[in-house]
């Protein structure tokens, strides 16, 4: 996919309903987004203070985001993302909604569980590709291939809700170790040892201080449970090294942020 070249985003503005569409996220149900970060972004744009920017990939994406200063897309990569999930299942343009929030993903205080304010950054509807909607700057590209492996009908269908959240996250790790590397298989070795260390350790802390152990554990789905998936598949993950300073609780190594 590399060696073709990129497609072009075009600036665009917001069709009929989307705007309407965006607000009824930002300050619709707070069931994942506790810390209503779409409804600040929402009150930060009408207030002046986020900007709107519009894109679209020719007939295969549209991207409508409000972006307070400081959050700057990754548009070329963000576009070598839908070149490589190619068309919907429906034929439609992917459509992702994003708000862009600040706010990053930290461990809470000793003790404490970890819940959809600590770990979630997105949702969408499986099989739909007109609603996948993002709420953090932090690992929003980690949080597109995830949903949109989602909105393509790529969950397992006879498994429990944590079992395919489990399994998307891991491939959606998978999927972003081999769009950064470019194919390049010496620079994949390397950010999978990154990512492979990140994984333990994150999950060592998430389950020695923040009760996050088996299936019925809200984090489980996307910390722990990615050690069942990756056994599921054959990839062997190293040893923690329980790092007790680490506050990050973000799913993928930093040195994936794109």
């Amino acid at each position: 996919m590399w060696s073709e070249p990129p497609l072009s985003w075009e600036p665009c503005e917001p069709e009929a309903g989307e705007l309407e569409r965006a607000e009824k996220e930002a300050l619709g149900s707070p069931e994942f987004d506790r810390l209503g970060l779409k409804a600040g972004i929402w009150n930060g744009y009408k207030a002046g203070q986020v900007k709107l920017v519009c894109r679209r990939l020719g007939g295969l994406a549209r991207v409508i985001a409000f972006l307070p200063a400081g959050v700057k897309p990754a548009w070329e990569f963000w576009g070598r993302v839908f070149q490589w999930f190619g068309a919907a299942p429906n034929r439609r343009p992917w459509k992702v909604f994003w708000f862009g929030a600040l706010t990053e993903r930290n461990f809470p205080l000793v003790g404490q569980d970890l819940g959809p304010e600590h770990v979630n950054g997105g949702y969408t509807h499986v099989c739909s590709t007109d609603g996948i909607c993002i709420y953090r700057a932090e690992e929003a590209t980690r949080v597109l291939i995830h949903e949109m492996l989602h909105a393509a009908c790529l969950d397992e269908p006879d498994w429990s809700i944590p079992m395919r959240e489990a399994m998307i996250e891991t491939w959606a790790e998978l999927i972003l170790v081999a769009l950064v590397a470019k194919g390049r298989v010496p620079a994949a070795k390397r950010l999978w040892s990154k990512q492979s260390h990140w994984v333990v350790d994150t999950n060592a802390k998430a389950a020695e201080a923040h009760n996050t152990h088996d299936i019925t554990d809200y984090a489980w789905r996307y910390l722990t449970g990615r050690e069942q998936m990756y056994a599921r598949l054959g990839v062997a993950l190293p040893a923690p090294r329980h790092n007790p300073g680490q506050n990050s609780v973000r799913f993928t190594h930093p040195a994936l942020e794109v």
